[in-house]
């Protein structure tokens, strides 16, 4: 691991920006080379394959990441509601079509929107608290 990385863990958290990019590439959040994502969406290693740094801390851990994907799938999917009002020619079609639009928009947003809010969960912990990895034998 780089001399930087490992003395940037001890001396000060990294800025929030640099968190949420880190998320996004859903990688390890000590060593920044480990996949986090074992198979779409939402299966994730027990450990990095690099560092060892668990991605389990306790059971249930990952209940954040479904708040953060809950919150993200609504704050997409109101504001595109709200603009669809505006719209006339959804006007003529019936309310159980339309439920089934959103519907058929909302559930497969939040599928996508799943690994990177798990992997936001897991930054955001590691950031406000980290942890370092085991020691491997």
């Amino acid at each position: 691991m780089a001399a930087w990385l490992v003395k940037m863990h001890k001396t000060r958290p990294l800025p929030l920006r640099s968190v949420i990019r880190d998320a996004l590439r859903m990688r390890c959040p000590y060593c920044q080379r480990g996949r986090l994502l074992a198979r779409w969406p939402n299966k994730i290693f027990p450990e990095c394959s690099h560092c060892g740094l668990s991605f389990f801390r306790e059971q249930g851990y990952y209940i954040g990441g479904m708040i953060i994907t809950y919150g993200l799938t609504l704050a997409l999917v109101i504001p595109v509601f709200l603009v669809s009002l505006l719209l006339p020619d959804l006007k003529t079609v019936s309310e159980n079509a339309r439920f089934a639009l959103w519907v058929l928009f909302g559930v497969p947003l939040s599928f996508l929107l799943m690994p990177y809010a798990y992997s936001l969960w897991l930054h955001l912990d590691f950031w406000l608290e980290p942890w370092k990895p085991e020691q491997r034998s």
